[in-house]
This record gives structure tokens, sequence and C-alpha cells, in this order.
């Protein structure tokens, strides 16, 4: 390898400096031949006696280890950090996963965030919004509760009562009726009321139905209520960082364009 007795000795020299653990380290020196035209490459490590040894190659039991490139002057040219150990791969893998995780719950934040802020102008509007939608989900509780108060009237008739006519529940506007054609038979007259106990056997079928749809519509209301106050909240929130904002830029800006004073003699 055209290494001459002093320099090698001065490399023992200064390996005996550097390395005084006897723990097994590796280190990787580039050095220069004789000739001035080739490079060769020297591993110099401390064995678990203690004792310096030198190869071409690493040695098997430092290759997943931390270890140095140094230059011919001792100092460090590159620094190879330990492999990672089963353990270590499993554990990196689990919070890779972990972070993805994370980031796609933040990305959904920041959408919703931006969402509330270009839907809403100020907590005002939000209000106006929230109450308008409470208002239509109690209205429709509202209907429910009187026809539930109609069906208990109709059930609680004594045998024999006048027959009932039982509403209808409340549909939406039909559309207009076409224009009457000549020759076209009138519309049929309407039905005659059903007998009491008929009436009574639909309207305590209905009941069961009537009051589940109640309970559904008031857990309704609850959850978007919730919702709406929760919303609210971070809406409240982000207006607040969004004028802070604004003020800090402002009172920079400001800043930078105010007049500095003279000095004083």
């Amino acid at each position: 390898m055209g290494w001459s007795i002093s320099r090698l000795r001065n490399m023992q020299s200064m390996s005996r400096r550097r390395h005084k653990s006897l723990a097994v380290t590796c280190a990787l020196v580039v050095a220069t031949g004789m000739t001035g035209h080739s490079q060769a490459q020297l591993y110099k490590w401390v064995d678990e006696n203690g004792k310096v040894q030198y190869s071409d190659t690493v040695p098997p039991g430092a290759v997943d280890r931390a270890r140095k490139e140094l230059r011919t002057d001792g100092t460090i040219k590159q620094e190879t950090q330990r492999a990672a150990t089963a353990e270590e791969r499993r554990l990196a893998a689990m919070k890779a996963v972990e972070d993805a995780k994370l980031k796609v719950i933040q990305d959904e934040r920041d959408r919703k965030d931006k969402a509330l802020l270009s839907t809403y102008t100020d907590l005002a509007d939000f209000d106006r919004v929230q109450d308008r939608a409470l208002a239509i989900m109690d209205s429709e509780y509202k209907t429910l509760v009187d026809r539930e108060t109609l069906l208990k009237k109709i059930a609680a008739l004594p045998p024999g009562a006048a027959p009932y006519v039982v509403p209808a529940p409340p549909a939406p506007p039909a559309p207009p009726a076409p224009p009457a054609v000549a020759g076209k038979p009138p519309p049929a007259k309407p039905a005659a009321p059903k007998p009491t106990v008929i009436t009574q056997i639909e309207a305590r079928a209905e009941l069961p139905r009537l009051v589940d749809s109640m309970m559904r519509k008031k857990r309704d209301r609850e959850d978007i209520a919730a919702l709406y106050a929760k919303e609210r909240i971070r809406l409240a929130a982000l207006i607040a960082a969004n004028d802070a904002t604004i003020n800090g830029a402002s009172q920079k800006a400001a800043a930078g364009a105010a007049p500095v004073a003279p000095a004083r003699k």
C-alpha cells in the first residue's frame, strides 16, 4: 500500500491520543500513497482488548455502528450514524403512520376554519343563521306536539261518540289546479267521515310512530344546537386571531413609517 514506517507510527501515536475508550469504535482514514497519484482507505479501531487494529475493510462488528471518516491530518471528513435496530424501525414506522393521521386531521380542521371565516362576516351573522335554523326545527317539533295532542284526544273519545275527522298532517302547498275543461266531470265529493271506532284505531296506531318522530326531532335539535355552540367558539377564536394578526401588521407598518426623532446634541 506504499506506507512509510514513520507515517504509520505517527498514525498509531495519534490513535493513542484520540481513542482512550475500550469500546469498539471505527474510523475511516483516507491516505495518499507515496507516489501522490493513488489513494487508499485504512480502517482503524480499538478492539475489546484495547489494542489498535488496522484493515482495509470495515470490521464486521462495526458495520451497523456509528463511525467517522477522517482526513490524513486527523480531522473529521464525514460521520456515519449507526443503523437503527428492528425495534427502532418499528417505532419509527408507527410514528410515521400516526403523523400521517394527525396531518389529515389538521388539514380537515384548516379546511373547516377557512370555510367558517369565508361563510360568516362576524359573530352576529353566525347568530342569525343559528337562530333561523333552530327556529325551523322548533316549529317542526311544535307541529308534531300538536298532532300528538289531537291523536290522544281522539283515542280518548267515549264509545258511540260522533264521527271525528282527523286532520291530515300539514303538507306542502299543492300546485295550482288546471283550468276547468268543458265536458269534464266535476271532482268527486269528499268521502263520508269514518266511524269513531275506526278513527280511534288509526289514531292509536299512529301515536307510537309520532312519539318516535318527536324523540328523533328533539335529539336532532339538541345535536344541532351543540354543533352551533362549538362552531361559534371556534369562529370567535379565529376572528380574534385574525384581528390580532391584522392589528400587529398595522402597528409594524405604522412604526416603520413613523418619523425618526433627531438625536440630541
